[in-house]
């Protein structure tokens, strides 16, 4: 695999052993360069510097919860006005993106500034307790929803879709180089893009700590999460396993679906996989 030498992020950080946010933060900066601006919004990225300290090469920006698209547009338009080429890095999580930040990000899109927001899912809001998201699978269970989420997760990547932004994306931590791709694509677009970087969490999913990536890695490989990308309105996935893998390899390796229904949630994922094969992006539920 092709990836960058110059690595922008040091030991040393508050973060959980094994968090998958963390991994995809490391690879963002790789993709992007030291020529890189992160604005984060508080969630468990905010953890991982800790005034005075940081691991960061680049500047960091952190922010309240609901802010960063503004901060975003406004940076973008700072820089242009400058004559500046500089790379500004939303790296902000779900709760902040599917809840609390839609209005600012949804804002922003409207403006077409230019700048990369990564929504590093971990499907719950992890930082505060493992609270239900409206990024939370349905049936999993959280503090707020121990019985299993009874809701439907929010089709986020079709909503940005929606907004008519060129570029839209999903990605893994465990499939760096896909995510590496993406980030360099975006970075070469102008205006407003948007990846759903699906990130393990070992607190609020329930698994070993050693097993963050083979936890991805199944996601994917079983049609739970697919990786695609919507490139000014065209459709088409990333990656394609030579044969899905049963869902309840993923499933259970996580406390979170302990107990549920594996058989019907394999008929969700595979009635989804077969629109997303056949190109019916808008059909789906993601």
């Amino acid at each position: 695999m092709d990836f960058p030498d110059e690595n922008l992020v040091t030991g040393g950080h508050g973060l959980c052993a094994g968090c998958g946010a963390a991994i995809g933060l490391r690879l963002a900066l790789l993709a992007l360069g030291k020529n890189t601006v992160v604005v984060n919004s508080a969630g468990c990225l905010t953890l991982q510097p800790t005034y005075p300290y940081t691991p960061f090469k680049v500047p960091w920006i952190f922010l309240a919860i609901e802010n960063a698209g503004a901060v975003a547009a406004g940076l973008s338009a700072a820089y242009r006005s400058l004559g500046k080429d500089v790379t500004v890095l939303c790296y902000i999580g779900d709760g902040a993106t599917f809840d609390i930040g839609l209005q600012s990000l949804s804002g922003a899109c409207e403006l077409g500034e230019n700048f990369i927001y990564v929504c590093y899912n971990n499907q719950a809001f992890m930082n505060t307790g493992v609270q239900r998201s409206s990024a939370t699978p349905k049936c999993a269970k959280t503090t707020t929803t121990p019985g299993g989420n009874p809701f439907r997760r929010k089709p986020m990547i079709r909503i940005m879709a929606a907004h008519g932004i060129p570029y839209v994306a999903t990605a893994c931590i465990s499939y760096p180089q896909d995510f590496i791709n993406k980030l360099k694509k975006a970075k070469s677009i102008k205006g407003p893009k948007y990846i759903e970087l699906l990130c393990p969490c070992v607190p609020g999913w329930g698994y070993e700590q050693s097993r963050t990536v083979e936890v991805g890695r199944l996601a994917v490989e079983t049609g739970v999460w697919p990786l695609m990308e919507i490139e000014n309105g065209k459709f088409r996935l990333t990656y394609m396993p030579k044969k899905l893998r049963p869902v309840k390899e993923f499933l259970s390796l996580q406390k979170r679906f302990s107990g549920v229904d594996e058989k019907e949630i394999e008929k969700i994922v595979r009635e989804r996989w077969e629109k997303l094969v056949d190109g019916r992006f808008w059909e789906v539920d993601f």
